[in-house]
């Protein structure tokens, strides 16, 4: 949409979860695009989160980070495991557990998602200046703890690729 043609969101005021769905939906469906070659599908977070990560990662630890339900951390663990980007290791502290420990593909593999994501992130902010996104991070940090102590439903947020008709 051009500057000049005005759009409904000029007009009425929606919520605002409203105004991040629809930018989240762009932004995953660009990032989806970019990176389709890989076979991660939308799972790059999983490997961002455990390179980053300086203690040992469980699968709880990556669900609460991640904020994905036990059943869904499950199918995601075992699909990065199928195709070689994680490894599960038992924890020698707790039989019961195992830590989630990155691959050398997956190793390969994230220096290309990190020039996705910052060439993405640059395109995202094109027009802003670097205190305006440090704004921007700061106002969502703030707006997501304000939520986080509201009473709410667990919601559910999936990012499907639409079917072709």
């Amino acid at each position: 949409m051009s500057k000049k043609e005005e759009s409904i969101f000029d007009h009425v005021e929606f919520p605002f979860g409203r105004h991040l769905t629809a930018v989240t939906k762009l932004y995953v469906g660009a990032l989806r695009k970019r990176f389709e070659h890989l076979d991660l599908e939308r799972n790059y977070s999983v490997l961002i989160l455990i390179e980053n990560t300086r203690k040992n990662c469980t699968q709880q630890f990556i669900a609460d980070c991640l904020q994905k339900d036990k059943t869904s951390m499950v199918g995601i663990i075992d699909t990065l495991v199928k195709r070689g980007y994680i490894r599960r290791v038992k924890n020698p502290l707790d039989r019961r557990e195992h830590i989630i420990q990155l691959t050398d593909k997956a190793k390969k593999t994230l220096p290309e998602i990190h020039k996705g994501i910052n060439e993405l992130n640059a395109v995202t902010t094109k027009g802003l200046s670097k205190q305006e996104v440090k704004v921007f991070h700061q106002t969502l940090r703030l707006i997501s703890e304000n939520l986080s102590k509201e009473p709410g439903y667990n919601i559910v947020a999936s990012f499907e690729k639409a079917k072709p008709e």
